[in-house]
């Protein structure tokens, strides 16, 4: 079970950094004054709630696939 969180969360925080340096470039050069218009505006949650999004989306994707790949394989074996 620990396996599967910590699998999970490195997913998870893969998709959240993929799509913040994606969404925002500037945080490669300049990552202090995007912090600075995340505090300005106050909105810190946002990257957050898109990432959770994005990994529920995922999420199922990959549980579509392993139930298709599972009924596949019953089918061979009968």
């Amino acid at each position: 079970m620990k396996r599967i969180v910590i699998r999970e969360t490195a997913i998870y925080l893969l998709l959240l950094v993929t799509f913040a340096l994606l969404m925002h470039p500037d945080l490669l050069s300049a990552p202090g004054s995007r912090l600075a218009l995340m505090h300005e505006r106050g909105n810190y949650v946002h990257p957050l709630l898109y990432a959770a999004f994005i990994y529920i989306t995922v999420l199922i994707f990959r549980g579509a696939i392993r139930l298709l790949g599972r009924l596949l394989s019953r089918s061979k074996e009968a």
